[in-house]
């Protein structure tokens, strides 16, 4: 254990870099007498890490709800505490206990498969006798061209055509895409974009607007497939514009509104809304481009059991898409990792209600949290109603970090301060010293990992802010104290 424990400062820290603390105003009979802020100077013993983090926790808004939780993950004893058992809002944090879920129950080498199955015996004359099934898994890692890569399998095979249907099963998951809270802006983006069992580029389609010549015109990507696009974009003078973007019942994307005339592009998303149209569209597309024929119709079933295999796609493995979730903060893979629990655990298609159900039993099970009053209700922290305590979640970093199977997957996919993911432009002062998960949603802000002392000591911590909008800059600068005074910290006993 001394050895991890040694490995895992090593990724954590490099060197002590000497930072400058942000400026605070002397107060009369406080704390700030007894402590050097302007200054990259240790702080030697608990006691003057305490009056330090009071002090920042005091100088804060004093109208949000703070708390905050700093525990030793050497010696196991807890360096500070401030309203550690309130349930608070822990916006993308909450990611924290869908990676480490997911990596007990599912393993870090786990894969989601995108399956062609049929039940067609023969191909007679280039003619597959039978159906085809396109089984999809929620992958939330599958692009368009893996969907290429996989039905090149019928031109290998010498499929030409398919005499029977073509069945999409996307019965992985349920059919309640959006989680529970979510709002009309979250919906409309693509962080928000649709947890199905068909995920395909992570569905949300790019693309940009040029006015450089007579007219706009729209240009997609090859790495995409696009449903049918109505430009009624116009050009203008220099007078402000703006574009809207809409879908028919035939989901056909309307783009209209103006740009300005000129040398001007504009970049675009659109978030697939109608999952299942979206996906009759696109294989029917993609076998008419690989001339492969559909004598009956491209539709909608579960797959039977004791199907023949056609072809497989195998995502990355879940320790990268944990990283990738992680680093970036990706809700589309959070939410996939939730209903894929849920799917598993519950042996039922993927939901919301049986993810935070399944989640919260594999954290209570097989890492002793105390789940109680615990509500988990999307994975990704999109949710402002996802409810949990600072002591839940410091379990959580405790246990995921003594957990030798998978404690080197869950700590290197967490950002590095000054380095990567979403803590790339924060904490330079600290680069390397901290490794933790980000979370921000209107009004909410939290901080959850790790970070090394200045002996090199791993301390574990959770910061969670509950304020209000528009103050997510002095929250995050809160964070950024803390963790640099622990960076600081050096035990004297």
């Amino acid at each position: 254990m001394r050895l991890f424990y040694l490995l895992v400062a090593s990724w954590m820290m490099i060197s002590i870099n000497g930072a400058a603390y942000a400026k605070h105003h002397t107060q009369k009979k406080t704390i700030a007498r007894t402590v050097t802020r302007q200054s990259a100077s240790p702080i030697y013993g608990a006691e003057r890490l305490r009056e330090e983090i009071n002090y920042i926790v005091n100088a804060g808004n004093g109208n949000a709800d703070i708390a905050v939780f700093v525990k030793s993950m050497k010696f196991g004893d807890v360096l500070y505490t401030h309203n550690i058992n309130q349930s608070l809002t822990p916006a993308s944090t909450i990611k924290v206990l869908t990676a480490e879920a997911s990596l007990l129950y599912l393993g870090p080498e786990y894969r989601f498969s995108t399956q062609l199955l049929t039940d067609g015996k023969t191909v007679k004359d280039g003619v597959l006798q039978g159906n085809l099934y396109v089984v999809l898994s929620g992958d939330p890692s599958l692009t368009y061209y893996d969907l290429i890569d996989l039905l090149l399998a019928l031109k290998s095979q010498q499929i030409q055509a398919i005499a029977g249907n073509v069945y999409i099963d996307n019965t992985a998951y349920d059919q309640s895409f959006y989680g529970p809270g979510w709002v009309g802006k979250d919906k409309n983006s693509c962080y928000g974009a649709p947890i199905s069992a068909s995920i395909i580029n992570h569905n949300c389609l790019p693309f940009k607007m040029s006015s450089t010549g007579r007219a706009v015109e729209v240009i997609t990507s090859p790495k995409y497939f696009y449903p049918a696009i109505k430009n009624g974009l116009t050009q203008a003078g220099r007078s402000r514009c703006s574009i809207r973007l809409s879908t028919s019942a035939s989901s056909i994307i309307s783009i209209d509104g103006c740009m300005p005339r000129g040398r001007f592009a504009w970049g675009a998303s659109y978030v697939v809304t109608d999952v299942p149209e979206y996906n009759r569209e696109l294989f029917k597309s993609l076998l008419s481009k690989m001339g492969v024929n559909v004598y009956g119709r491209v539709t909608f079933a579960s797959a039977p059991r004791n199907l023949s295999m056609v072809g497989q796609h195998a995502s990355k493995p879940l320790r990268m898409l944990i990283n990738d979730m992680l680093k970036k903060s990706d809700n589309v893979i959070a939410g996939a990792l939730f209903k894929k629990i849920g799917q598993l655990y519950t042996r039922q298609p993927g939901s919301w209600e049986n993810g935070s159900y399944a989640v919260s039993q594999i954290l209570s099970k097989q890492a002793g949290v105390n789940v109680s009053g615990m509500r988990i209700l999307d994975g990704s922290g999109i949710s402002p109603n996802n409810l949990i305590s600072p002591a839940q979640m410091m379990q959580v970093l405790d246990y995921a970090y003594h957990h030798y199977p998978t404690s080197y997957e869950f700590i290197s996919a967490l950002p590095i301060a000054g380095v990567d993911g979403t803590l790339k432009g924060r904490m330079g002062n600290i680069a390397r010293k901290v490794r933790a998960k980000t979370g921000t949603i209107s009004g909410v802000v939290s901080l959850a990992g790790y970070a090394t002392s200045g002996e090199k000591e791993p301390l574990a911590f959770v910061i969670m802010v509950n304020g209000h909008k528009g103050m997510s800059w002095q929250y995050r600068s809160l964070e950024d104290k803390i963790a640099t005074a622990l960076t600081r910290y050096v035990r004297t006993s």
